[in-house]
């Protein structure tokens, strides 16, 4: 090569280097590899001291946040310490725990410190109850959970705990870590209504083109007709768009879409998947693989035999505790039988933080 040939190649791949800059900084690292869907996942136990130690789901009202884990490990052991009459005698726990549908676990295990983190940032609470509820499904352990109720320490100042939350239970050589009280996060500012068509038209030409290379016969095209619902509670043709803090002073987007196709002319179809973007469209990131749902005889189903039968919706910011980033929230509805997963998952990492079940095919 010449001197001038080497000189335009390395001239054109730094130029190129820096378009492909996602954010000011270093170069970002590799997006985290897209789950198939949200698993029910929880890290709680008891430990040696008989205190609970780890991070639930739950969600605030107007009385009591509720935490919860459908890990029926951790349930058989609370049980078995707590409410020993339940795992002896006549029939097993899960049978009893259906009878009797809600059992109080009354003193309980112990906790060192409780907090709650919530899309305003995080603060104390303190364990009011725990309760061990059964599910309705004969010979089956699912929809089973624990079930716990946290009240603030203090209310004034503190973020209203209303909507979706994240617990944490901290372990005794760490509650003593942290200075007590409220950590309050400001609200991050709404994109622009000209942002969020960007998100939604990126999300939606992404989609299109990972599904059509997934499923080579399937040539989709909008339903012209339909407009897409942003932040509403629509469940098709819409679309959660939240901002959330990446880190580092990073601020990205998360965006769940559900939009109505038709294939052909005939058959309608949903398209869904949820992901992350920043506000040039240089960070691309899938939380889950897209996934298509197809309209059978008016009930939504899986597309195609390799389909799975699941959309995301209800997203939020939810305020990590021990980072300055935030974890999103999100509910997994399963159309085929019913199922509903709350979960938190960290999107540096793609990692389900915690999730449980609260509704499914037994009730």
């Amino acid at each position: 090569m010449s001197r001038c040939t080497v000189a335009s190649t390395l001239l054109v791949a730094g130029v190129l280097a820096c378009g492909m800059r996602a954010e000011t900084g270093p170069l970002p690292a590799r997006a985290p590899t897209p789950l198939d869907s949200m698993p029910l996942a929880s890290d709680v136990r008891v430990d040696s001291a008989g205190r609970l130690v780890g991070s639930l789901v739950g969600e605030g009202t107007g009385t009591a946040v509720h935490l919860l884990s459908s890990d029926t490990l951790l349930i058989r052991a609370l049980a078995t310490r707590f409410r020993p009459e339940l795992t002896s005698g006549e029939g097993d726990l899960w049978s009893n725990l259906r009878r009797q549908d809600s059992v109080p676990l009354g003193r309980g295990p112990g906790v060192a410190r409780a907090l709650v983190g919530s899309p305003l940032g995080h603060t104390d609470v303190s364990l009011s109850a725990l309760q061990l509820r059964g599910n309705r499904c004969i010979d089956d352990t699912r929809g089973a959970r624990l079930e716990l109720m946290v009240q603030p320490d203090s209310v004034s100042g503190d973020p209203p705990l209303r909507g979706p939350v994240l617990g944490t239970f901290l372990a005794a050589d760490q509650a003593g870590r942290r200075e007590r009280g409220l950590v309050r996060r400001e609200p991050l500012a709404e994109p622009s209504p000209e942002l969020v068509d960007q998100l939604i038209g990126r999300t939606s030409a992404y989609l299109d083109s990972a599904l059509t290379a997934e499923y080579p016969d399937l040539q989709a095209r909008p339903l012209h007709s339909d407009r897409i619902e942003v932040n509403t509670l629509a469940d098709l043709s819409a679309a959660d768009v939240i901002p959330f803090r990446a880190g580092e002073g990073r601020i990205r987007y998360a965006v769940s879409l559900r939009q109505r196709r038709v294939l052909g002319g005939r058959d309608t179809l949903v398209t869904t998947g949820v992901m992350v973007w920043d506000s040039a469209g240089t960070w691309r990131q899938e939380i889950f693989r897209p996934t298509v749902l197809a309209s059978i005889g008016g009930r939504l189903d899986a597309f195609g035999p390799i389909g799975r039968p699941v959309y995301w919706r209800r997203l939020q910011p939810i305020s990590d505790i021990a980072y300055a980033r935030d974890n999103i929230w999100m509910e997994q509805v399963n159309v085929r039988d019913g199922r509903i997963v709350w979960g938190i998952i960290q999107p540096a990492g793609n990692v389900v933080v915690a999730a449980a079940e609260v509704e499914g095919v037994c009730g």
